[in-house]
């Protein structure tokens, strides 16, 4: 009788974070796709591969895409999931658990989208810093 309780908690548990992540990845469907900063160029950072954006070389110093598929964020060096959004007037913060070839880390970072072209990346004590991204079609 314990064992089946145990697989109908471990169950619902699944099936609880299926439900956020595609909760969040809902709140993330303007940005998915592919997305440059200023000065760089989409056909030098991205390339598809049977339909799916990749990176060129991820590893490159010069790359400063993101790519965003589903609740992932993935930059030049690190992945990052979204794990929360929390919505605010004209902007959304997500509260993101990252990991790269070294290390793994959480933090918060904030997005406003412009237009169905443009976001903005910024943290949210400080949004008079930031970097505005493209979008790229590929």
């Amino acid at each position: 009788m314990t064992m089946n309780r145990f697989a109908r908690a471990a169950a619902f548990l699944m099936l609880s974070f299926g439900a956020v992540e595609q909760a969040v990845a809902g709140q993330l469907d303007a940005l998915q796709g592919a997305w440059i900063t200023g000065g760089t160029n989409c056909a030098d950072t991205f390339k598809k591969v049977d339909g799916t954006i990749e990176f060129k070389d991820r590893g490159s110093s010069l790359t400063t895409g993101l790519i965003i598929r589903g609740n992932k964020i993935m930059g030049p060096m690190a992945t990052c999931s979204v794990e929360r959004i929390r919505e605010e007037k004209e902007y959304f913060s997500a509260y993101m658990s990252c990991v790269d070839a070294v290390m793994f880390s959480d933090m918060s970072v904030s997005f406003q989208p412009i237009d169905a072209t443009k976001f903005k990346r910024f943290v949210s004590d400080f949004p008079e810093v930031f970097v505005t991204y493209s979008k790229c079609e590929l």
